[in-house]
């Protein structure tokens, strides 16, 4: 099944993709209401143990009939494919949500932040702000990451059904794949071992990745590890409801993180009601 989002990426919210975001909204409205470690993510950050997790955290779906393709047209006679699941999961990274969508936006209007620059995208679920940096805004790289093996699965299949090749860390710079789709599971320690591999990145890119209040320290860990000190951390968090912003905030203070009023972006849907802004974190300047 296709479903069509017309000129989404023109800066134009599609009636069709907005609905279909509302619908998955309303059922993170009730995700409080469950058992937190029924969901993927409390299985990863719901504890105080930071070992090393096995690269299978979770088992994946061979069911094709779960999924739907869902085709973005952008400028320049680019069109970008995305496979995410018909129906909601335990996961939060098998759809596309609708800070994907309003950070892509951003990104096309301000597409100096990704050229020639090295960008990695956190928790990116299916994978659309990072093909839609590739594909369209000439960075150097990109790494598109998660920690949820069946994501992952996704974020590289949806990587090849746009006619991409896949590198891994030795032929990231050496080839003309210039995307990779590792693993990365948020905190100090993976980060640091990440970044030995993939080294430091200029832009790093967030979408819609807090769904319970234990991420919150951990993502700010790996963006303080992975950042280079001139870098961007672009977030978006549209649903402030479970992740507070002033807690995200606060946490981002505790890393030498700033985000300034004056740079908060919304989209032209969301300006009069202040909704989904896009926050530009910076390193505060050393006195």
């Amino acid at each position: 099944q296709l479903s069509i989002r017309s000129q989404l990426l023109l800066f134009v919210h599609s009636p069709s993709a907005i609905n279909c975001c509302y619908i998955r909204g309303s059922i993170m409205t009730n995700m409080n209401q469950d058992d937190d470690s029924n969901w993927r993510e409390y299985n990863i950050h719901g504890t105080d143990d930071d070992a090393d997790q096995p690269f299978d955290i979770f088992a994946s779906s061979t069911d094709d009939d779960a999924y739907e393709t869902i085709q973005y047209d952008i400028d320049n006679n680019i069109t970008i494919n995305i496979r995410s699941e018909k129906d909601y999961d335990k996961s939060t990274g098998m759809s596309v949500w609708t800070g994907s969508e309003v950070m892509c936006t951003y990104l096309r209007r301000h597409s100096d932040v990704i050229q020639n620059k090295k960008v990695l995208e956190l928790g990116a679920g299916c994978g659309l702000c990072g093909l839609v940096c590739r594909m369209a805004l000439n960075p150097e790289s990109v790494l598109i990451t998660d920690g949820d093996h069946q994501v992952l699965t996704n974020l590289r299949y949806n990587v090849e059904l746009n006619g991409l090749q896949l590198a891994d860390a030795a032929t990231l710079k050496s080839s003309n794949a210039t995307i990779s789709c590792p693993q990365l599971i948020w905190g100090k320690n993976h980060a640091i071992k990440f970044a030995e591999q993939y080294g430091k990145q200029d832009v790093l890119v967030a979408t819609d990745c807090l769904y319970i209040s234990q991420s919150v320290y951990p993502l700010f860990e790996t963006a303080n590890e992975l950042l280079e000190k001139t870098g961007l951390f672009l977030f978006v968090n549209s649903y402030p409801w479970v992740c507070p912003t002033e807690m995200v905030l606060d946490i981002a203070t505790e890393f030498g993180f700033v985000s300034s009023d004056d740079e908060l972006w919304y989209h032209d849907d969301d300006r009069e009601k202040r909704k989904n802004p896009v926050h530009v974190f910076r390193r505060r300047k050393e006195v």
